[in-house]
Parts: structure tokens; sequence; C-alpha cells
């Protein structure tokens, strides 16, 4: 048998290939866990360390890459680097949903002993994969066989509880707060897609420190204004959020404890926990800007910085739990030029 196994069927839109080891039923006894990944691993020390945390939870047995728009190089790249670690890496590129209700295609996945969802195109994972077998599929090996399972940038964006899929262009931060109903902003959504642990009532996003000129804004008041919207619209304050800056790597283990991977450099490290402080936004309303301020407590933020031993101690299961990061309160007094982020010192957040 050659070294690499591919698959390409047109006509039922997915692609498979299996970079290296033998796919099968394996004797590995997978670790669940998840790892939420910024968007730009860059293949640094950060990146490594998260990586070997999250293989060495499928124990040694079968990863499939997750992905649509055709097949990619991270599973031929953890094969290069990582080969010690798993029993064989493969792709899978499901790009229609016939092809996500393929018998072919749940019986590849059903072999695997841990996924990583690819960046991409979110509003694609979507519209192929909601409410077909592969999200059934998907579910089963998170909740019945306890697979641990990954997701980077778009791959992240779709393992929350509550997601944003924009079908054009994304919503920037000013747009978001100056309106909150920008027409950017109408696929925010929350349904039972892919239920992960510990991610129940969750939105994300990445990509947070992100400027160039396609992005000419970074995301931080983005992903507080997405939390506006889903606290306001669904009258509910038990919302949370986990934002990361694009070298961040958050693993978050069976227990439900998180901590951050990264590269130790001075930015583009960190990851953000936010949740709800004091009380519904006072102001969401079409065409005016954000109001949540509450005395400039809306929202409370646990910020760590990313180290590559891995830094921080966040428990998930109560959100107040921490250690290793600082606090910080986020807020605005009208839109985008009021929105703050201001820290809490020590004899504050113990008040």
């Amino acid at each position: 048998m050659s070294r690499r196994d591919f698959e390409r069927d047109v006509d039922r839109d997915f692609e498979y290939i299996r970079e290296c080891g033998k796919v099968g039923k394996t004797s590995a006894k997978p670790t669940p866990g998840v790892l939420l990944i910024g968007g730009a691993e860059g293949k640094k020390s950060g990146e490594d360390a998260a990586t070997k945390w999250f293989l060495k939870r499928a124990d040694k047995g079968n990863l499939i890459v997750l992905r649509t728009g055709g097949l990619g190089r991270q599973a031929d790249w953890v094969c290069d680097s990582y080969r010690d670690l798993i029993g064989s890496a493969a792709e899978l590129s499901i790009d229609s949903r016939d092809a996500a209700d393929d018998p072919e295609v749940i019986e590849y996945l059903r072999q695997a002993d841990a996924i990583f969802i690819a960046g991409g195109d979110q509003n694609a994972y979507e519209d192929y994969w909601e409410g077909t077998k592969v999200e059934d599929t998907l579910n089963y090996l998170i909740n019945e066989k306890k697979i641990p399972i990954a997701g980077t940038s778009a791959g992240m964006a779709i393992l929350g509880d509550y997601y944003y899929v924009p079908s054009h262009r994304g919503v920037i931060s000013s747009e978001i707060l100056d309106d909150p109903f920008h027409h950017n902003t109408k696929d925010i959504y929350r349904s039972d897609f892919i239920r992960v642990p510990y991610l129940k009532n969750v939105i994300t996003d990445t990509h947070l420190d992100r400027v160039n000129h396609n992005h000419p804004e970074p995301r931080y008041g983005r992903i507080f204004g997405l939390l506006a919207r889903v606290v306001s619209d669904s009258n509910r304050l038990s919302v949370f959020a986990i934002g990361l800056e694009e070298g961040a790597f958050v693993a978050i283990d069976e227990k439900g404890i998180a901590k951050v991977f990264g590269n130790g450099e001075s930015k583009g490290q960190d990851a953000y926990f936010l949740q709800t402080n004091s009380g519904l936004p006072e102001k969401v309303e079409r065409d005016l800007p954000v109001i949540w301020n509450h005395n400039g407590k809306a929202v409370k933020v646990y910020r760590i910085a990313g180290t590559p031993e891995g830094s921080g101690h966040f428990d998930l299961n109560n959100w107040s739990n921490a250690k290793g990061g600082s606090w910080e309160y986020w807020f605005t007094t009208g839109g985008s030029a009021g929105f703050k982020r201001n820290k809490i010192n020590e004899s504050e957040n113990n008040d």
C-alpha cells in the first residue's frame, strides 16, 4: 500500500487523503479535550506544545483533519512533525450536504480518534454539515466516543454553542458597536450544531489582534458586541465568550480546566474569557450605538497570556476560579468611541 491513499469523488463532492499510517480500528483509548486556536499557528513553540498536548490525547490513534474547499497540508505536516504520536493522519474535505450524508464519508469520520477542524469558511461548514449525518457523527465522536477535538479560525468559530457565520464580509468592531444590527451581523446563530463540553452558552471569536489592509480594526470590540447582541436577543445573562489573539492556543482538559499556550512574546498570545457582570445592556437598538456600561463594569474578563509551556488556569465549570492571568472590565458608554478595557486591581476583584 502506498504511503498516501487518495480519493476524489467529484460527483459526491468530497475528497479524502491518507497521508501516513494505516487507517482502521485501533486499540487507542482517546482522552477527551478541546483545543481552540486563534488562527495564525506559525509553527512556533506555542503551537508545538499545544499540538503535542492535543495529539497525545489521541493515544496513537487516527487523526482526521476536516475541512471544506479541497484538501490542505495539515495532515501531511502532522505526519512529518509528530509521526510518533499518531497511528495515522488523513484529511477529509466535505463540500455539499449530499456528501455530508454519504456513507463512505461517515465511515471515514467514525474511525477518528481525534478531529481537527481547519480554518476556512465557517459559513460553508454550517451550510454543508449542519443537520446532516456529519453533524450527528461529530457529536457522537465528541460526546460518546469522547475523542479530542480542535479547531482553528473558522474551525474554532463553529465549536461554540452560539456562533457567528457570516455569509459575506464579517462585521468589524466599529460596525457592531455603532449599530448592533448592522447588516453584517445577521448571521449570529444558536443551535445544537456541534455540542462541545464546556462550550455551552459560549460564543467564540479569533484573530482578535489582527490588523492589516483587509482587516482595519482589531476584534476586541467585535467579540464584546457579539456578546451584547446574544445577551440582548436571548434576554439571558448566563452567556459567555472566548476570544483569542492569533498566537494563542486554549487547551481545555476533560475536567473543564483551560490553560493557554503561546510563544511567550509580549503581544499576540492572549486569551480572553468574557462573562456578563452587572446586567443586560442598557441599549441595543437598530441604528444606534450600543450602551453596555453599568458604571464601567458591564463585562468581566479574565486575560491569560500564553507561554510555550502553557500558562494560567481557568475553570470553565464556574467561570470564576482562575489564576495566572488578570481580570479586566470591558464596557462601552456609547458605541465604538466609548468602548474601554480597564484592568481590575486585586483588591477590587476580591471585594
